[in-house]
């Protein structure tokens, strides 16, 4: 059994009341391909960085309480659902699949004994989502954002920007809707896709034919650098 396809739900959906009914229909829309959700840090990761503002900490102590407000968004996103389920290694996701419900991944054990990431803001849920669908070898990554996709210009100021329907990973923006590291991270992953989540029909077209309104990042030629899970899964994950 392998993981096709990972989708990233972002934070920002956790002030949508839809999230729990979407990823219910997620788990329904996927049809025979195994889904792993990777969550953002969502209102626990924004405690994070007020609290690194307000009492200084360390980027090393904000990195790690950032990765816990992912398990915690996590958790709440399978209350929100009634067929998501919590997993912390890959033999629980595999298991969480085989009882048929869709498999959210809490990732601060696994990056507790291996984190390769730099302990900075310029590393988010982002990366580690397309770190983890590099590792798992999975075919495609689906980002579920509160906007429509990377626009040719911030559409805060030009209400007029469009959006790119295709860009190169190479040319992502630096201050964009995904993390200055994000680009990286994307080795060995085929398909990446960054969407509104907000719109359920688009994430049950891109489900079914792997196009949508959206914005595709081009990673043409990409070779991944993380060996896929073994059997028993991998160190790291």
């Amino acid at each position: 059994m392998k993981i096709d396809v990972v989708i990233k739900v972002g934070g920002s959906l956790g002030r949508w009341r839809g999230v729990g009914k979407l990823l219910d229909s997620i788990e329904q829309w996927k049809g025979d391909a195994n889904v792993l959700v990777i969550p953002g840090g969502g209102v626990f990761a924004d405690l994070v960085r007020a609290e690194y503002r307000r009492s200084r900490l360390t980027e090393h102590a904000a990195h790690r309480m950032a990765i816990l407000a992912m398990d915690q968004y996590g958790l709440e996103l399978c209350d929100l659902a009634s067929k998501a389920a919590p997993a912390s290694s890959l033999n629980q996701v595999m298991e969480v699949i085989r009882c048929g419900q869709l498999p959210v991944y809490l990732p601060s054990r696994s990056l507790s004994r291996h984190d390769p990431f730099a302990h900075s803001w310029d590393v988010t849920s982002d990366s580690i989502a397309a770190y983890i669908a590099g590792r798992v070898g999975a075919d495609a990554l689906l980002l579920l954002k509160h906007v429509d996709g990377i626009f040719a210009r911030d559409p805060k100021v030009d209400p007029s920007a469009p959006l790119l329907a295709r860009i190169a990973r190479s040319r992502l923006p630096r201050d964009g809707c995904v993390d200055r590291e994000f680009a990286r991270w994307l080795n060995g992953i085929d398909c990446c896709w960054i969407i509104n989540g907000t719109r359920p029909a688009r994430v049950k077209e891109w489900l079914e034919s792997r196009r949508t309104v959206g914005t595709c990042v081009v990673t043409r030629g990409a070779k991944s650098s993380h060996p896929p899970f073994t059997k028993g899964g991998h160190r790291g994950i």
